[in-house]
């Protein structure tokens, strides 16, 4: 069914770790993506002044899309909907979102996420260390 001629175009919030250097880099790789449908990144940090219906804890604690419709998306779920709104990327999206090919989406999203966590831990180790 098409779209209300009223209805405001779709529009994706990711949620990302702004203390991550590499979540920010994949947020500013996002936002120079071509796209269909709209994509604001947004760090999680700054979740208590905007109208996220989850708190800061959550949202770094899993990827979080979350839609102008209401809908939100977590995980492997919130990355295929990136892909699914980046024009180079739709393709992919749905070969992902088949069950066939979820095993692998898990696989890979969860790889992209422990690098993600490992470069936080390393962070909040170097931060850690007393400086001569």
């Amino acid at each position: 069914m098409p779209a209300h001629p009223d209805a405001a175009p779709l529009c994706l919030t990711v949620w990302f770790d702004g203390d991550c250097g590499f979540c920010a880099r994949v947020a500013k790789w996002l936002e120079r993506q071509p796209k269909f449908v709209a994509v604001n990144c947004v760090a999680a940090q700054t979740a208590g002044t905007s109208s996220c219906p989850l708190n800061t804890a959550e949202l770094l604690d899993k990827l979080t899309v979350t839609a102008s419709d209401g809908a939100v998306y977590r995980g492997t779920n919130a990355w295929i909907t990136l892909l699914w709104a980046l024009r180079n990327y739709r393709r992919w999206s749905l070969r992902f979102a088949r069950q066939s090919w979820r095993p692998w989406a898990e696989d890979l999203f969860a790889t992209i996420t422990g690098v993600a966590k490992l470069t936080q831990r390393q962070r909040k180790a170097h931060a850690a260390k007393p400086s001569p």
